[in-house]
């Protein structure tokens, strides 16, 4: 098996809280960082794993990327799993700090070209927090160290 191969990642996400009709509701929440990563190749595709820090402490995020399919794991400050296939419903707990609220996600794009030499990975997808709908525009950028 491969090396762990060494990334500089972007992270940029933009989620816009949605009125019952559908359409974005007021400021979108903007959040941009960069930050150490590492990229494992795997049989079917590559697992990334990187740190984020947040106000309750550190996210450990890994991410299984396969052909079509991207499974996101969370631990420390925020706990929580989400799996994205184009046009699929998942359902799931979103949890920070003593709070835990269910969540469902539906995946609407997901593009992927990652390779080892870096690459981008972009996911849209709408999610429902605790009766709230927001869209989601997730971008990770990925420059080999």
């Amino acid at each position: 098996m491969s090396s762990d191969i060494k990334l500089t990642l972007t992270v940029n996400s933009v989620i816009d809280n949605l009125s019952d009709t559908g359409l974005p509701e007021g400021e979108p929440e903007i959040n941009i960082f960069t930050t150490d990563g590492r990229l494992t190749p795997e049989p079917d595709g590559y697992t990334v794993r990187f740190t984020e820090v947040q106000e309750g402490g550190e996210a450990h995020t890994k991410l299984l990327i396969t052909e079509g399919r991207v499974r996101l794991i969370k631990t420390g400050a925020i706990s929580s799993e989400m799996v994205f296939s184009e046009g699929e419903d998942f359902n799931t707990l979103y949890r920070v700090g003593p709070y835990s609220f269910d969540m469902t996600v539906r995946t609407k794009r997901i593009r992927n070209s990652l390779s080892e030499d870096g690459g981008e990975l972009q996911l849209i997808y709408s999610m429902n927090v605790g009766g709230q709908e927001k869209n989601v525009r997730m971008k990770i950028s990925a420059k080999r160290k």
